[in-house]
């Protein structure tokens, strides 16, 4: 089924729909040197595109009514750039872009909440899924995810924001969260912070070590 398909069964099921949950998208796991043109226009058709299609379906009925929350789920990387992932970052920043600028376009609807939802690592399934360098080719490892924030613990806080109609959410565990503040206030400083997390996350992958991980882990010399 369609969009305007899923939408229209809703709404004759429910009646009206009070909040819409963007939470489908894809990451990524492979050098831009070495990615297939294939693959950046598939994240961006599914993290952005997908995620523009089913908001315009949604909210007209939203706007109707005068009322409702959009919650969309961006990244860290929809903030802040990140070495292997420079299509799912670019996918995410134009998620950015789009509901910050809705957000703005809605000023005549005060009851209608946009909130972007920035989360840093979290245990899940999205490396074991991500895109690699080119379509069809699986993540050949997703590595310890212990490090990472549980899902139970970001889903809480999403859900202490969205009730509270926070605008934008950054939820994450330190060094992650720390990082989102640095570039908030401190921006130059950030640009050195994260060229030398970069360097050595892009090491960390070569080395056949899980990017995330990378940062809590030495690589392993033969």
């Amino acid at each position: 089924m369609s969009h305007e398909e899923k939408t229209k069964t809703a709404v004759q099921y429910f009646g009206h729909i009070d909040i819409l949950i963007n939470n489908g998208g894809r990451s990524q796991r492979s050098l831009c040197l070495e990615t297939s043109i294939d693959v950046y226009e598939a994240l961006m058709e599914l993290n952005f595109l997908g995620t523009v299609s089913i908001t315009k379906q949604v909210l007209p009925h939203m706007t109707q009514r005068g009322t409702g929350s959009i919650v969309t789920v961006s990244s860290t990387v929809g903030l802040i750039g990140a070495p292997l992932a420079t299509g799912y970052s670019a996918s995410k920043h134009a998620i950015q872009g789009f509901f910050n600028s809705l957000r703005i376009e809605l000023t005549d609807y005060p009851k209608i909440v946009i909130s972007t939802v920035c989360p840093g690592p979290v245990q899940s399934q999205i490396v074991h899924n991500a895109f690699t360098e080119e379509l069809n080719k699986p993540v050949t490892s997703a590595g310890n995810q212990e490090h990472k924030m549980s899902t139970g613990r970001c889903v809480h806080l999403m859900l202490v924001g969205i009730a509270n109609g926070v605008k934008e959410m950054w939820i994450a565990q330190q060094p992650f969260l720390l990082l989102h503040y640095v570039w908030q206030y401190a921006p130059t400083f950030a640009w050195f912070i994260t060229g030398m997390l970069g360097r050595k996350r892009v090491q960390h992958f070569k080395a056949g070590l899980d990017a995330d991980c990378a940062y809590f882990t030495k690589p392993k010399t033969s």
